[in-house]
């Protein structure tokens, strides 16, 4: 009996930690200061600078692409906290496009209070896409 209830939990245990890899939360997380993505294909570097609210892109010549606050650009509200910072920027698992156009990639954003969404590689332009 006892090694049924052993086998149970530790069953419950293994499904909460596959659980926990699925899902990455970012409410409150620290502001790991300034951060850098690349696109591998342009060679394309997305800089959040040390404020935590901007990024810049940067050629793979140097050359300065675009500098944009995704937070007030997509005119968000505070939520949660009243110094929204950038604590994560990576790919995004697939390139988007409307029927039609080429496929864009772009980067995934998450802020300190829960807010996300993505960023378009090529203009920067940054769309909402939620807050937990």
């Amino acid at each position: 009996m006892t090694a049924r209830w052993l086998l149970f939990f530790l069953s419950m245990v293994g499904l909460g930690a596959a659980q926990e890899q699925a899902y990455i939360g970012r409410y409150l997380t620290d502001f790991p200061g300034p951060q850098v993505c690349k696109d591998p294909t342009t060679g394309t570097l997305l800089y959040v600078e040390s404020d935590g609210r901007h990024v810049t892109a940067i050629s793979c010549d140097g050359k300065l692409l675009w500098n944009r606050d995704p937070f007030k650009d997509a005119h968000l509200p505070f939520y949660r906290t009243e110094k929204p910072q950038i604590v994560y920027i990576g790919l995004a698992s697939k390139n988007h496009h409307s029927p039609g156009e080429e496929p864009e990639k772009f980067a995934e954003i998450s802020f300190n209070n829960s807010q996300f969404g993505t960023m378009r590689i090529s203009n920067g332009e940054f769309q909402f896409s939620g807050q937990d």
